[in-house]
């Protein structure tokens, strides 16, 4: 069945949009969980500024979502459900997967450190029982700020960086890549 989606909407957030559309993925995520009774992933983007859902966006999810289908793949995982939504926060999407959750949070973590896009993606894993795996759970380093390397949550919890100089530098890894630079 081939859905329709909508154009990018490239409309600029307010905190409600945020805060309500973390809310319904949770609620997704957890509804995941019990329905099937296997791990899930959630991929989202590490996109500041005030417009999330662009057609770069897009792509860049769209690039995700092969890399995380190829993965499963090259395991035999078993997918139970996929789906990829395009609210107004930016693209996202979910798979129902039956593996140990551990075993895929190794494998997305290596996606994230060694994709050329992987630093622009965020793959959490959630287990029925344990909840989220965490980085520290299978002995990973924290994630790394693109621009100067310190941990990522430091710098966007302080907001360190001006969103110009996260922008030009979101600019410059997707024009490496989809100007024909892959290299994964």
């Amino acid at each position: 069945m081939n859905r329709v989606v909508a154009p990018a909407s490239c409309r600029r957030l307010v905190l409600d949009d945020v805060l309500n559309a973390r809310e319904a993925r949770a609620r997704r995520q957890q509804a995941w969980l019990c329905q099937y009774g296997q791990p899930v992933i959630s991929a989202t983007l590490v996109w500041p500024g005030e417009v999330k859902d662009t057609p770069l966006a897009r792509q860049v999810m769209a690039e995700a979502k092969e890399a995380i289908n190829q993965r499963l793949q090259q395991h035999r995982w078993r997918i139970a459900r996929q789906e990829a939504a395009f609210p107004v926060t930016g693209p996202e999407a979910l798979w129902s997967v039956s593996s140990p959750a551990w075993m895929i949070k190794h494998v997305m973590a290596d996606l994230e450190d060694n994709h050329p896009l992987g630093r622009l993606w965020d793959i959490d894993v959630f287990c029925p029982t344990a909840g989220l795996i965490k980085r520290s759970a299978i002995h990973q380093p924290m994630r790394r700020c693109f621009l100067c390397h310190e941990p990522a949550h430091v710098c966007s919890r302080m907001r360190r960086h001006a969103q110009d100089e996260l922008a030009q530098r979101i600019e410059e890894i997707t024009y490496d890549y989809f100007s024909g630079q892959r290299s994964v």
